[in-house]
């Protein structure tokens, strides 16, 4: 079956741009259930690369990590011989200084799929996993070597998904609270 594209070309954009993770926010509660479940089709269908909204309400908490530690990730993998290209979105979560109610919210975390949206240090913020959901996937408690090394978590949530993640639109019905 042959492929019909449409392709627009790029310009070299402004150099106004930076790297790194603002912020991560994880879904607390989703059409009033305080599981933080990740729910097949609770993001409307993207359009022109952004989600608008979703299904039902949707409040997200942010999990705050030292500045310039976490990174957002996404690979396209791809083969010829199969017919297949599928995007794999990593998440590493560098969160600082563990205490004792860090070990429950990691039982939490680890339970099931979750709504992940990455925000960057642009502002805009990506929609990890958002047909199939992201799972944690791996991670580390270090105490480090020397006094100025990292005392503490690094969390891996990863996604596999047909497209790439798109971008949070405007118009949208999901609540963005800080934690402090």
């Amino acid at each position: 079956m042959a492929c019909s594209l449409t392709l627009q070309g790029r310009p070299l954009p402004c150099r106004d741009s930076v790297g790194g993770v603002r912020n991560v926010w994880i879904l607390t509660n989703f059409a009033g259930q305080a599981d933080g479940q990740f729910t097949e089709g609770m993001y409307a269908a993207v359009s022109s690369g952004n989600i608008n909204s979703t299904d039902s309400a949707a409040i997200y908490k942010d999990y705050l990590s030292p500045r310039n530690v976490s990174t957002f990730t996404q690979n396209v993998s791809a083969s010829a011989e199969n017919g297949i290209v599928f995007y794999t979105q990593v998440l590493s979560l560098v969160l600082a200084k563990p205490v004792a109610a860090d070990l429950i919210e990691l039982r939490n975390l680890r339970k099931g799929r979750l709504a992940i949206i990455v925000e960057d240090n642009n502002g805009r913020k990506f929609v990890m996993g958002h047909t199939q959901g992201s799972e944690l996937s791996g991670g580390s408690l270090a105490t480090g070597t020397a006094k100025g090394d990292l005392n503490g978590y690094t969390l891996e949530f990863t996604a596999e998904e047909q497209t790439p993640a798109p971008f949070v639109g405007t118009g949208t019905n999901m609540t963005f609270t800080p934690t402090a």
